[in-house]
């Protein structure tokens, strides 16, 4: 994969967890759509904080803009993401993950699997079109991301019809503030710190879903798209279950730090808040939503 298509897909390394099963037509998407969930909360000082669960990648079409997200983004004197997705173009961030993205020298994904484990991931990388021979120097979570990306992209999503890539681009196109839980880093290093066995079952585990649960992308866009927020919280949940501690890292962390900050800064000035963070950060107890309210939060929504 060429170091172009991943600038473009950096924007949504934080998601690509969610990426290891395959997708679904964008007729059928858009045919599906009903209405993705949003909370709000209303502040104390008459604002408001509004969370939506945002796709990192979608087909072509908007159906996903309802009248409740136009209405909070009207609102919204802030708009808040993940992190700044036109950072992970910077030139000294390409090059860390240049240097971060490959094995060090003597060490090959062959030297890191078991025979079992490589013919696994060998048969998901043939499902994304693949060979393991291009894989090889790759670090694990780099090369389980490749396969995943590549697969969803041949299947249609595109990561430039991302709902956080353009709500950031309308907002900024309107003049409105923006703020970000994480630095474009911080989300890189989300993996690279990985401990290297976690790595390795992150990489197998998402080979193995792609070959065996070839529809799991699609029912989980499918869940966003119609609002079923259990359904999500079912396939992140079991998504991740054998991978507890890319859970914790990419999910449960991540989440704890988010509320912090919007228990300490958002929910006490007057500004009112438009977030949109991946869906999966919106679905079961332990999301977002879920430790606000755990913290005394009135938090509207499913």
């Amino acid at each position: 994969m060429s170091m172009g298509f991943w600038r473009r897909a950096a924007g949504w390394i934080a998601a690509a967890a969610l990426l290891a099963g395959a997708g679904q037509a964008a007729s059928e998407l858009e045919a599906a759509a009903a209405g993705p969930a949003i909370w709000t909360i209303e502040k104390p000082n008459g604002g408001t904080i509004a969370l939506f669960g945002s796709v990192h990648l979608l087909p072509d079409g908007d159906s996903w803009r309802t009248k409740a997200l136009s209405e909070a983004y009207a609102k919204a004197d802030v708009l808040v993401l993940e992190t700044d997705l036109e950072a992970m173009q910077d030139r000294d961030l390409q090059a860390y993950l240049a240097r971060n993205m490959v094995n060090p020298p003597g060490v090959t994904l062959t030297t890191l699997l078991t025979p079992e484990q490589k013919e696994t991931v060998t048969k998901g990388a043939a499902v994304a079109g693949i060979s393991f021979a291009q894989l090889d120097g790759f670090r694990p979570w780099f090369a389980a991301l490749q396969i995943s990306v590549v697969y969803a992209v041949s299947q249609g999503f595109d990561p430039e019809q991302g709902v956080d890539k353009l709500l950031e681009a309308q907002g900024k196109a309107d003049g409105k503030a923006f703020d970000y839980f994480e630095k474009a880093r911080e989300q890189l290093d989300l993996f690279i710190e990985l401990e290297v066995d976690a790595q390795v079952a992150f990489l197998v585990q998402g080979a193995e879903e792609l070959v065996e649960k070839p529809d799991e992308l699609k029912k989980l866009v499918d869940a966003w798209a119609r609002g079923d927020v259990a359904a999500i919280d079912e396939l992140m949940n079991e998504g991740m279950k054998d991978s507890p501690e890319v859970a914790k890292a990419l999910l449960e962390d991540r989440n704890a730090r988010w509320v912090k900050k919007i228990l300490a800064f958002y929910m006490k000035d007057k500004n009112s808040y438009l977030i949109i963070v991946g869906a999966g950060h919106l679905a079961g107890d332990k999301s977002v939503t879920a430790m606000l309210r755990d913290a005394g939060v009135e938090v509207a929504g499913p």
